[in-house]
């Protein structure tokens, strides 16, 4: 099978406003917008809900109860995204938003249900069983979501969409699981959010019955079992990937940058007070200037992915990025050169840290967007949920390993040197494509 060359035309040319003027694809942003906070904002009140279980049952196991919720929301991904991926190729896209919306939503109903009666062994196993369930039915609304993209954005406009598509993914975490569904659940109790996150599903279930509905690509028919023609439909789309260099790329890169970023988050709360000196609970002084440095990196990386192409800014953005990791971790020796003797870093350092972060930002946008935009262009349309499926299993199952060993590396040889060694291997890996690649990039 000959590698699908990215065709010229998907470079890209059109401006952020052609993409906020297209109305289909406005509905499709903002159903993600919800539905994604909406889900953070279960995975939350899964742990609250767990954690509160454990408290009034006055278990020991608190840890490995909790552990469990988030083993709960986590293993789907890895199980079950490949085959999500060739349901999603056969069926319109519209119809699986619509479906797996609307059983999040009756996954939910669930949760509100479980009494204060119930015993221990009783609601933690319901709460799970419901929390695997909920993971799994989100499995198919990741690649639909991906899939409908270019179906109603034209190819020039692609990586604009992209780029407004990850910020949210990312505006969603840390709005759904770091502030409302505190918030809203210290101010108005458990119960009350979860039934607001019913009415969230819902409304997204509405919103996208007013998507295009085109029709999935035709297929030739064959005799083989459902089960057999499940497994040749995931080996087509591994043998896809396998021999397009570009999507071997993108995967790489987009679950590299997923692992890496999340152990700067991990590692975040310790940095802030082992290297910086400050309260963990300022964590936001690193993340504010992040999330600023996300949109910087939206609005110009449709115009820097033009001149370049993606895949040369995709190289450039994880030089930067490892780079700038190196320099985070190196911040307090580099205080302690020009400020021998000081017991704390000056705060000129804090705000070179601020600004490294919002630089770090950028680069996310950089990497993220144009990889998002090759896995689109570079997929053929009948294996394209296919793509996204494996890209999702791969994403996931790389993320494991910040979660796993971030805490225990720093534990050992500082938060520090982690980041260093962390910013090390990206700057190799990109500059190692730079020098490989043209300089005329394959756009």
């Amino acid at each position: 099978m000959h590698e699908p060359a990215v065709a010229e035309h998907t470079r890209p040319r059109g401006r952020l406003l052609d993409v906020l003027r297209n109305r289909p694809f406005l509905r499709l942003w903002l159903v993600q917008a919800l539905s994604q906070t909406g889900q953070n904002m279960v995975n939350f009140a899964v742990l609250i809900l767990v954690a509160g279980i454990v408290q009034q049952h006055q278990i020991s196991q608190a840890n490995t109860a909790v552990g469990i919720a988030v083993l709960s929301f986590s293993v789907p991904a890895i199980l079950f995204a490949p085959v999500a991926g060739v349901v999603v190729e056969r069926a319109r896209k519209r119809t699986v938003l619509i479906v797996t919306n609307a059983l999040r939503g009756l996954a939910v109903v669930g949760f509100v249900l479980i009494g204060d009666d119930w015993r221990a062994l009783l609601a933690l196993s319901t709460v799970y069983a419901i929390t695997f369930i909920s993971g799994t039915v989100g499995q198919f609304f990741g690649p639909a979501l991906g899939a409908a993209i270019p179906e109603v954005v034209p190819a020039k406009d692609t990586v604009h969409a992209n780029a407004l598509f990850n910020l949210t993914f990312t505006a969603s975490q840390l709005a759904g699981f770091a502030a409302l569904g505190p918030l809203l659940i210290k101010l108005v109790g458990l119960d009350q959010v979860l039934v607001g996150i019913i009415g969230i599903f819902a409304i997204c279930a509405v919103l996208s019955v007013t998507i295009p509905n085109r029709p999935p690509a035709a297929r030739r028919s064959t005799e083989e079992s459902p089960f057999r023609r499940i497994v040749h439909d995931v080996q087509e789309g591994v043998l896809v990937i396998v021999q397009t260099p570009v999507l071997l790329k993108a995967i790489g890169y987009l679950s590299l940058a997923t692992a890496s970023y999340l152990m700067v988050a991990v590692l975040g709360p310790e940095f802030i007070s082992g290297v910086l000196g400050l309260p963990q609970q300022d964590f936001a002084f690193i993340i504010a200037p992040a999330g600023l440095g996300v949109l910087v990196g939206v609005l110009a990386v449709g115009r820097i992915a033009g001149r370049l192409g993606p895949e040369r800014t995709i190289d450039w953005g994880v030089t930067a990025a490892g780079i700038l990791l190196v320099l985070l971790g190196l911040l307090a020796s580099i205080d302690r050169i020009f400020r021998p003797g000081a017991t704390s870093v000056a705060l000129a350092t804090i705000v070179v840290a601020g600004m490294l972060a919002a630089l770090l930002g950028v680069a996310n946008a950089f990497i993220l967007a144009p990889s998002q935009s090759l896995l689109q262009s570079a997929s053929p349309p009948h294996v394209r949920a296919r793509v996204y499926g494996a890209f999702f299993t791969v994403s996931n199952a790389v993320a494991f390993i910040p979660i796993i060993f971030a805490g225990a590396l720093a534990d050992l040889f500082g938060v520090a040197k982690v980041l260093v060694a962390i910013g090390a291997i990206l700057a190799a890996a990109g500059l190692v494509q730079l020098l490989r690649l043209p300089k005329s990039g394959r756009s």
